[in-house]
């Protein structure tokens, strides 16, 4: 979850999705971003809960890393083991990867597009780069 304007397109990128495509680790991930924005005072008690709650419901269709493992240490020098996961997967699925991440963005060494959410939420993107394929850490 990222506060503000890329935030915001993050969300509007998300909005008519129906199901999510994402490492398992997707849910904690989320839940780690929502703890850190809500301490850091960036986020109300009301938005809390409402991120929350649309974690809890949000359809989801989630991997393992062990099948991604070997890709994810290839990209070590580049990515962190949770970001190398998701570009692993959108590698695997053969999809781009959209992200609030701007250094995930512009870093090195993935073979998928990867895509910062604010071009994407702004242009006409082709409909097989959605953020459908493949969620983000964010």
């Amino acid at each position: 979850m990222v506060a503000g304007p890329r935030g915001d397109d993050a969300r509007a990128v998300l909005r008519d999705r129906r199901v999510l495509r994402v490492p398992s680790i997707f849910g904690a991930e989320a839940v780690s971003a929502v703890r850190s924005l809500h301490a850091r005072g960036e986020i109300s008690v009301g938005r809390t809960r409402a991120a929350l709650a649309g974690i809890r419901t949000v359809q989801t269709v989630q991997y393992a890393f062990e099948p991604l493992l070997d890709r994810v240490w290839e990209l070590r020098h580049n990515l962190t083991v949770y970001d190398g996961w998701y570009v692993a997967l959108a590698e695997t699925l053969g999809t781009s990867l959209v992200t609030a991440d701007v250094r995930l963005a512009e870093a090195p060494g993935p073979r998928c597009a990867v895509i910062d959410v604010a071009a994407f939420a702004n242009s006409s993107a082709p409909q097989q780069h959605t953020a459908d394929d493949v969620g983000d850490s964010s």
